[in-house]
Parts: C-alpha cells; sequence; structure tokens
C-alpha cells in the first residue's frame, strides 16, 4: 500500500472509531451508572465465555495490567464472584471460575445489553441486520491475530455469498488494472451456478470456508466440465488465513463432491502468474496435464476415490 492510500485508510478508520463511539457512549453511561465499572464488565465477560482460565491468560486477552487486574479479581472475589482452583499439574498456578453468583450477574448484565441492543434494532429490514453483522465481522477477521484453522467448518452457500465471492474475487485479484479478468470469470461461474437450478445440484456445489464468530475467509466452486469431469473454477483463501491448511481442505472438499457425484476425473486451470495455485495443485496430488493460453490444466483422479 502507497503512503496516501495507508492514510487515507487510517483517517478512515479514525472517523469510524469516532462514528461509533458516539453509539457506543450510552452503553458506557449505563455501565457507569450501575455498580460496575467497563473493565469489570469485560472481566465477568472474559470469565463467563472462556471458562476457568489463569490470571495471566485473562490479562493477555483483555490487554490488563497484572497488578491492576489482580485488584479486579480480589474484588470479585470479596463479592463472591469467583473462586480459585488449584492447577493439579502445576500448584503454583491457580484457574479463575465464575461461581452462581457471578454467572447470574454476568447473565443479568448481558441480558440487559442485548434487550436495549434489539430495541435499537428493530427499525433495521432483515438484510440490513445481515449485512451489519457480515461486517462486523470482516472488521474482527481483520483486526485478529491469523486463523487457528482447526477453528473454521465449511459449509453450503447461503444467500449473499456469490455476491461475496465475486467481490472478493475482484479485490484479491493480483492484477492491477480497473477491470479483473478474475471478477468477470467469478461472475460467469456464478451465473451459470444460479443457471444450474436446484435440479442439477449434483453437477455444481460451493463450500464457504467460515471463523466461529461467522466471518467468512475462504470459498470454491466446482462445477461439472464434462460427463466424466468436474473443475475448479474458484477457489480462494483470505490472506490472513493463508499457509494453515484451508486451501487444501477445500480441494478435499471439491474432491470428495467430484466423486460422489460420480466424475472420473477432478480438473483446474491455474495461471502461471500464481505460483501459490501451483504449489497447492501439486500439494494436493493434482498431475500437470497440459498448458493452454490461460495458464496449465492440472488434475487429478477422483474416481471411486471416497467409495
Amino acid at each position: 500500500m502507497t503512503g496516501p492510500d495507508l492514510i487515507r485508510t487510517a483517517e478512515a478508520i479514525r472517523n469510524f472509531n469516532h462514528f461509533y463511539a458516539r453509539h457506543a457512549g450510552g452503553l458506557q453511561e449505563r455501565i457507569r451508572s450501575s455498580k460496575f465499572s467497563t473493565n469489570e464488565v469485560r472481566l465477568l465477560h472474559a470469565l463467563a465465555i472462556g471458562g476457568a482460565q489463569t490470571s495471566a491468560t485473562v490479562a493477555r486477552q483483555l490487554n490488563l495490567d497484572t497488578g491492576y487486574l489482580s485488584r479486579l479479581l480480589t474484588r470479585f472475589e470479596s463479592r463472591g464472584y469467583i473462586t480459585r482452583r488449584v492447577d493439579t499439574r502445576d500448584s503454583r498456578r491457580h484457574f479463575i471460575i465464575l461461581t452462581s453468583a457471578g454467572r447470574a450477574t454476568f447473565d443479568a448484565i448481558d441480558s440487559n445489553g442485548i434487550g436495549e441492543m434489539s430495541v435499537a434494532l428493530r427499525g433495521f429490514t432483515r438484510c440490513e441486520r445481515a449485512q451489519l453483522t457480515s461486517s462486523m465481522a470482516d472488521i474482527a477477521r481483520l483486526l485478529s491475530p491469523p486463523v487457528d484453522c482447526a477453528r473454521l467448518h465449511l459449509r453450503g452457500a447461503r444467500r449473499g455469498d456469490f455476491g461475496w465471492i465475486v467481490e472478493r474475487c475482484a479485490q484479491l485479484d493480483p492484477a492491477d488494472h480497473a477491470r479483473s479478468p478474475y471478477e468477470a470469470h467469478a461472475v460467469e461461474i456464478v451465473a451459470r451456478v444460479f443457471g444450474m437450478g436446484q435440479a442439477s445440484a449434483p453437477r455444481a456445489s460451493c463450500w464457504i470456508a467460515e471463523q466461529e464468530n461467522g466471518a467468512r475467509v475462504g470459498a470454491a466452486v466446482v462445477i461439472a466440465a464434462s460427463g466424466s469431469e468436474a473443475r475448479i473454477e474458484l477457489l480462494f483463501v483470505e490472506p490472513g488465513a493463508r499457509r494453515r491448511g484451508l486451501g487444501q481442505r477445500l480441494v478435499d472438499a471439491c474432491s470428495a463432491f467430484a466423486s460422489e457425484a460420480g466424475f472420473e476425473r477432478l480438473t483446474c486451470c491455474i495461471e502461471e502468474s500464481r505460483g501459490d495455485l501451483h504449489r497447492l495443485a501439486e500439494q494436493t496430488c493434482f498431475a500437470l496435464r497440459e498448458r493452454v493460453a490461460a495458464g496449465s490444466v492440472w488434475q487429478r483422479s477422483v474416481a471411486a476415490q471416497y467409495a
């Protein structure tokens, strides 16, 4: 990213922070008017969601000074909200556990917060609510540490996913020009999938890689190329989720589908400049079949693979 682009992005984030602070201000005022501070509410939430944890883990998670956290925990313990249990494997460590009183306190705060937010969302349409939660999930994904692929799952396409696939194909295209060939290809493939209809479902399939928080971090689309051949037409993984085996999981899903649908071969066409996809093809047992104008065609046998 160039200098001016970086500055514009930073300014946009700053402006959003100021905008959101106005919306979050009401919640902060209600917290301050109660007997809990903002960090006390954060601590209750971390213990309620995360289960038994050490103070060091909680301090890292909440980015709190250990001395300050120790004082909060002592206060909670005096109120009967938490108890401490010695680690049976290391007597120097103690796990912090929320008591039933602590859980009830958190549930009351959480219920009030959800109720207030539900009232605020009544004026939103179902589509607008979905757009809002999807955008928040994307922000959380982009600002979070690299993804642990063991905590991802693959699912089928839902309403809105194909539009997202086209958008991401355009934005992830390494080519630097206004009209992305990869975007045009994605539009064509999505149109073909829609044109097939439900009756032709065994001839095409799509997978979305999704994090626990609902953020989408990858996708794959496979379509019948002939009676004996299925082709991976689209496959991508978000930058923050790469080099963790997700690409292979998507390829394996395509292979399983092709085999179960009765195809003999699974193929893909890769541009010569996409070294990352060439490596993925080699790692997932594809062999180079031929070179064409668009790049190189790779294939692997899937006949009776999962029988």
